[in-house]
């Protein structure tokens, strides 16, 4: 009997330094992306905890949120939101484990972090990927969005196709 997969909102302890290894990890592995690609999901998991522990302070301030899906308490998704000012948000931090793929999870976290930022009144939701992850792609084609730049870009120690995706929400 397969093990059902949950989704919850985050973060709790642990969970941005899981968000990273899984990052790391998956990368290097699938995409032979090097360390300079774990730094840059470092830097922007840092700015959100930041941000995070500053909320706290400010009622009713929401810097963004995360969604973990997890497995017999393994962490097997992740996605977060981040409040970029001026009604935008951003999209960040999408990851599936392979193993679980085409169970439906991306489409859930997809659509959760959706629902929060229409119930929050975003304006629009951006992201930015890179051409190799086709499977993100379309998942993100199929809730809306649209590639509204490619451009060619040597990073983390690969030639790459950069990519910008928008959702307008209103």
């Amino acid at each position: 009997m397969a093990s059902e997969i949950t989704i919850r909102t985050g973060p709790r302890p642990g969970d941005l330094g899981t968000v990273l290894a899984m990052h790391g990890r998956f990368y290097a592995r699938e995409h032979c992306f090097d360390e300079r690609f774990e730094a840059h999901v470092a830097s922007g998991l840092a700015a959100f905890a930041a941000a995070l522990g500053e909320a706290r302070d400010e009622p009713g301030a929401d810097p963004g949120r995360l969604w973990i899906a997890e497995r017999d308490g393994e962490v097997v998704g992740t996605v977060g939101l981040t409040d970029e000012g001026a009604g935008t948000a951003q999209l960040r931090w999408f990851l599936v484990s392979p193993e679980v793929r085409g169970a439906g999870v991306g489409r859930q976290l997809i659509g959760a972090l959706l629902d929060h930022a229409r119930e929050r009144e975003f304006k629009q939701v951006r992201l930015w990927t890179v051409g190799q992850l086709e499977a993100a792609a379309h998942l993100y084609l199929d809730a809306g969005f649209r590639c509204v730049e490619r451009k060619p870009v040597r990073q983390w120690g690969q030639q790459l196709d950069e990519l910008e995706y928008r959702l307008d929400l209103v």
